[in-house]
C-alpha cells in the first residue's frame, strides 16, 4: 500500500491539530471562568471605592456644609445629592450582585443581604446626622442662631452689668470650639449670676425682672439645647454619637468587604494558577508530539533525499556522461518518484548534450554575425547618449519647477497662518475685555495646534487655552474644529457653563471627525476652560488634561480653609505670603475615548488681585539648559510666583525671555500658549 508523504504529514498535522483545539478548549473554559470571578471582584471593588467615596463626600458635608448658611437657608446640597447618587449606585450594584449566579458560587453565603442591611443602617445613621446639624443650626439659623439672638437681645439692655453678657458669649464660643465640660459650669455660673444681679435691683419693676429673667432662661435652654445636639453628634467621649456610629458602620463595611475581596482574590489565583499547569502540561505535550513527528518525518526523508543528492553529485562530475545506478526504495512514495524522474531527466539530458553539441559550430556561425549586430547597435546607444543628456537639462527645469512650487505651498501657509488668526482674538479685542492681561502665543510651525479664545458675553467673561492634537497643518485643521464648537456651544446652545460647554464641544469635535461612515478619527484637544463673573468676581473652571494655576496673597486662615479641599493643591506656604492653588483638570481629552465621564465643574474662589494662569504643555516640555532636560511645571510655578506681581506686559516678557533662554540653541518641540489674566 502506496502511503505519500503528504498523508504522514497530514496525519501528523491532524493529530497536532485535535490536541491543540483540546488544549484551545479547556484554556478558553478556565479563562472565561477567570473572566467571571475577575467580574466580581471588579463588581466588589467597584463598591469598595464607591463606599470610600460616599464616606468622604459625609465628611466634606460635616466639614463645610455644617458652617455653610446657604445650606440652612435653602435645606439644599449638592452634597447630599452626591451623597444620594452614590448610596443610590452602591445599592445598585450590591442588588445585581445578589442575583448574580457567579456571587452566589464565589461570595460567602448572605454575604450581600448583609451588605444591604448594612448600608441602610449606614445611610440612616447619616440622615440621623444631617437631622442633628440642621437642628444645632450654625450663626443665625437652627439652635446656634436662637442664642446669638437671645445674647444680642440681653447686650441692648443697660439694667443688665454687659460684662456678665460678654462672659456668657466667651464661654459659648469656648465649648463651641474646644468642646470641654468645663465652659457648660462655666456658663450655668454665669447665668446663675446674673439671674441673681436682676433679682437683686432694686429699681428694677417686677415685670421687668420677669422679663429679664425668661430671657435669660431662654438664652440658657438654648445653650442647653446646643450642648445636647453636640452631644448627641460627637459624644461626651469621642466616637460615641452619631458621628463616630457612622464612622464604626464604614469600618465594618470595608472590613466586609476586604474580607470578600480576599476570598474572590484566592479563587482568581487558584483558576489562574491551574489554567497555568494545564497549560504547562499541554505546550510540552504538543511540543514531544511536534518534535517526534519532525524526528520521524526528517528521518524518512533526509537519508533517501541524501543518497539522491549523492547520485546527482556523481552525474555532474561526469560531466553528465556516466548515469549513475541507484538502489531500488522499498516505500514507493514521492522521493522514489523523484528518484525515477531523475534517471529519466539523466538518459534525456545525455542525448541532449550530444545534440547540443552539434548545435555549437552552428550558433559560432551565428555569433560571429552577431557581433557585427553587436556594432551597430554601439551607434545606436552613442545616439540615445545624445538625448540622455537633453533629457538631464529637462530634468533641471523641472527642479527650478519644483522650488517655484515650495515657494507656492510656504505662501499658502503663510496665508492659513493669518487664516487661523484672524478666527482667534486679536490683542486689542483680549485688551478691550481683560485689561490686565497677557498672552505669549508661540506656534512650532507656522500654524498651530494651540490656540486660545476670549469672549465676553453680557457679565460673563469666556476664556481659555487649548492643545490639539499634533501641530502644524493637522493641529490647526483641529484648531478650527475647536473654535467652531465652542462658538456653537455658547451661541447656537447657550451654555454658560465650563463644564456643559466642554460636554457639548466634545459631542460637537466627535460629530465632526467621524463623518465619514463608522471611521474613527482619534484626534482631539486638552483644553482648560473659564467663565469669569465680572458682577460677583467668582471663577468656574472646566478642563481636559490642562489644570488652572491661581496665585493670590492669603491670610493663614484663608490657607487654612482650602488646604483639605482635594481639588486643590496648594503649592506654597504663608512664609512668602503667596499661595498657588491648583485645580486638577478631568484625566480626559476633548475627543474620542472610549470610557467617557462628564466633565466636572469647579466654582473657585477669587479675590481682587489674584492672578489667573491657564496653558498647553509646549512651555513645560521645551529642553534645554546646561544638560538638555525639560523646562517642567515645578520650575514655571516657581517663576510665575516670582512675577506674578508684575504687570501684565512685562510678565509676558518674562515668560519670553525666560523659555528662550532656557531653550538656547536647541529646537523648539511643541507649540506653546501662556494666557495669564489678573482679576
Amino acid at each position: 500500500m502506496k502511503i505519500g508523504i503528504k498523508v504522514k504529514l497530514f496525519a501528523s498535522f491532524i493529530i497536532l491539530c485535535i490536541f491543540s483545539l483540546f488544549f484551545t478548549i479547556v484554556i478558553i473554559w478556565l479563562n472565561n471562568k477567570r473572566s467571571k470571578i475577575s467580574d466580581q471582584l471588579h463588581s466588589l471593588d467597584e463598591v469598595h471605592l464607591l463606599s470610600m467615596e460616599e464616606y468622604k463626600i459625609q465628611q466634606e458635608f460635616l466639614i463645610y456644609k455644617s458652617v455653610n448658611p446657604s445650606f440652612y437657608r435653602t435645606g439644599k446640597s449638592l452634597i447630599l445629592m452626591q451623597q444620594n447618587s452614590i448610596n443610590a449606585s452602591i445599592n445598585s450594584r450590591l442588588n445585581y450582585m445578589a442575583i448574580n449566579e457567579e456571587s452566589k458560587q464565589l461570595f460567602q453565603a448572605n454575604f450581600i443581604n448583609n451588605m444591604l442591611k448594612d448600608q441602610s443602617e449606614y445611610q440612616r445613621i447619616f440622615l440621623n446626622v444631617v437631622n442633628v446639624v440642621k437642628k444645632k443650626g450654625f450663626k443665625d439659623f437652627g439652635i446656634e442662631g436662637a442664642m446669638r439672638n437671645y445674647a444680642h437681645e440681653l447686650m441692648k439692655i443697660k439694667e443688665i452689668d454687659q460684662i456678665n453678657i460678654l462672659m456668657l458669649r466667651r464661654h459659648e464660643k469656648d465649648f463651641i470650639i474646644r468642646k470641654e465640660v468645663i465652659y457648660i459650669s462655666q456658663f450655668k455660673n454665669v447665668v446663675r449670676k446674673v439671674k441673681s444681679e436682676i433679682l437683686n435691683n432694686k429699681s428694677l419693676s417686677l415685670a421687668k425682672k420677669n422679663k429679664l429673667n425668661t430671657i435669660v432662661e431662654n438664652y440658657n435652654l438654648a445653650f442647653s439645647n446646643f450642648v445636647n445636639s453636640e452631644w448627641v453628634l460627637n459624644g461626651k467621649i469621642p466616637g460615641q454619637g452619631l458621628i463616630g456610629q457612622l464612622s464604626k458602620q464604614h469600618d465594618r463595611i470595608i472590613s466586609k468587604i476586604n474580607s470578600q475581596k480576599k476570598i474572590a482574590s484566592f479563587a482568581e489565583v487558584e483558576i489562574q494558577k491551574k489554567l497555568l499547569n494545564f497549560a504547562t502540561v499541554m505546550i510540552l505535550i504538543i511540543v514531544s508530539l511536534s518534535f517526534f513527528f519532525s524526528y520521524k518525518l526528517a528521518y524518512e526523508l533526509s537519508k533517501p533525499i541524501s543518497n539522491l543528492n549523492l547520485y546527482i553529485k556523481r552525474y555532474v562530475a561526469s560531466k553528465f556522461s556516466i548515469i549513475p545506478v541507484m538502489e531500488e526504495r522499498k516505500s514507493k512514495d514521492e522521493i522514489a518518484e523523484l528518484s525515477d524522474n531523475f534517471f529519466r531527466m539523466a538518459e534525456e539530458i545525455t542525448s541532449y548534450i550530444k545534440f547540443f553539441e552539434d548545435k555549437v559550430k552552428e550558433r559560432t556561425a551565428e555569433i560571429n554575425k552577431q557581433h557585427n549586430e553587436i556594432s551597430r547597435q554601439k551607434s545606436k546607444i552613442d545616439i540615445q547618449y545624445k538625448q540622455l543628456m537633453i533629457k538631464s537639462g529637462a530634468m533641471e527645469m523641472q527642479q527650478k519647477l519644483l522650488i517655484e512650487k515650495n515657494t507656492s505651498i510656504m505662501d499658502s501657509l503663510r496665508y492659513a497662518e493669518r487664516i487661523q488668526k484672524a478666527i482667534m482674538p486679536s490683542i486689542k479685542m483680549v485688551k478691550s475685555i481683560l485689561p490686565e492681561s497677557f498672552i505669549y502665543f508661540a506656534p512650532l510651525e507656522i500654524v498651530s495646534g494651540d490656540f486660545y479664545f476670549i469672549y465676553k458675553k453680557e457679565n460673563k467673561v469666556f476664556f481659555a487655552v487649548a492643545d490639539c492634537t499634533g501641530h502644524g497643518v493637522p493641529g490647526a485643521f483641529v484648531s478650527i474644529i475647536g473654535i467652531h464648537a465652542i462658538h456653537r456651544a455658547l451661541n447656537e446652545f447657550k451654555f454658560v457653563n465650563p463644564s456643559a460647554i466642554l460636554n457639548k464641544v466634545n459631542e460637537l469635535v466627535e460629530q465632526d471627525l467621524s463623518n465619514y461612515g463608522n471611521t474613527i478619527i482619534n484626534d482631539g484637544m486638552d483644553i482648560a476652560f473659564c467663565c469669569l463673573d465680572t458682577d460677583t468676581q467668582t471663577l468656574e473652571y472646566s478642563g481636559a488634561n490642562i489644570p488652572i494655576w491661581i496665585v493670590s496673597a492669603s491670610a493663614e486662615e484663608d490657607l487654612e480653609s482650602v488646604m483639605h479641599h482635594e481639588e486643590m493643591v496648594i503649592e506654597n506656604t504663608l512664609s512668602t505670603g503667596l499661595v498657588l492653588k491648583e485645580v486638577k483638570a478631568d484625566n480626559q481629552p476633548i475627543g474620542h475615548i472610549q470610557k467617557r465621564v462628564p466633565f466636572t465643574n469647579h466654582i473657585i474662589d477669587i479675590q481682587k488681585g489674584d492672578m489667573i494662569y491657564i496653558f498647553s504643555d509646549g512651555y513645560a516640555d521645551q529642553f534645554g539648559g546646561d544638560l538638555g532636560k525639560k523646562f517642567k511645571y515645578k520650575k514655571l510655578k516657581s517663576m510665575l510666583l516670582d512675577i506674578h506681581r508684575f504687570p501684565a506686559e512685562n510678565q509676558k516678557q518674562l515668560v519670553k525671555e525666560a523659555i528662550k533662554a532656557w531653550q538656547g540653541n536647541n529646537e523648539q518641540v511643541d507649540d506653546i500658549c501662556v494666557l495669564g489674566v489678573r482679576v
